[in-house]
């Protein structure tokens, strides 16, 4: 699951870690009502979320409408952790960096970045297999991990992840992960304009 929409800079939000904006709040809402529904084999198990505050919100949420607690995992952080935060239409010129592959004014990798997200995955597998997890991550996590079990390396976006939307994997042994969908939106009273994953 992606977190809901962030604080713009000049809100008072930390530049580089923000929070969620009072719509953020309320797309959360949104999901973790839809995340409540799953019932059965699509109940969620097992709560995850990035260290970011964006995704803790979020995962807060969600975990309050569950009755869950939320484990912290690192490697979900976004390539973007430790900088500050830049909206798509607020830096769209270091957004073609990202769109073309290059993480380096990130101080990262997209080899290094995939690792770091794979290794997460292959962490949940190992401790929870045949369990439903839900990770709240992020749009370039979402990303990267789906093109890693396409079999796609060069690039980083596969799709734009809408605020609070989700994206299903899963685990078939020797077939190995599979994509389900991508993309499931919460519905909200009033739609979000779709936004680059870019804009973290």
């Amino acid at each position: 699951m992606r977190h809901g929409e962030p604080l713009r800079p000049g809100t008072g939000a930390d530049p580089r870690d923000p929070g969620l904006s009072p719509r953020g709040r309320a797309q959360a809402a949104a999901a973790a009502a839809r995340a409540a529904a799953w019932t059965g084999a699509d109940a969620v198990e097992v709560l995850y979320a990035s260290p970011l505050s964006r995704a803790r919100e979020t995962a807060g949420v969600v975990a309050d409408r569950l009755g869950m607690d939320v484990r912290i995992e690192e490697g979900l952080a976004e390539f973007d952790r430790g900088a500050r935060y830049l909206h798509y239409e607020d830096g769209a010129d270091i957004w073609k960096r990202y769109l073309a592959g290059d993480l380096t004014p990130w101080g990262t990798t997209l080899g290094e970045f995939r690792d770091r997200v794979v290794a997460s995955a292959d962490r949940f597998l190992e401790a929870h297999r045949g369990r439903h997890v839900l990770a709240v991550c992020h749009g370039g996590v979402i990303n990267v991990f789906a093109n890693h079990v396409l079999g796609i390396t060069h690039r980083t976006q596969l799709f734009p992840p809408e605020y609070a939307s989700t994206s299903r994997f899963r685990w078939e042994g020797e077939r190995g992960w599979q994509v389900l969908n991508l993309n499931e939106k919460a519905v909200m009273a009033t739609d979000q304009a779709a936004e680059p994953a870019g804009a973290q």
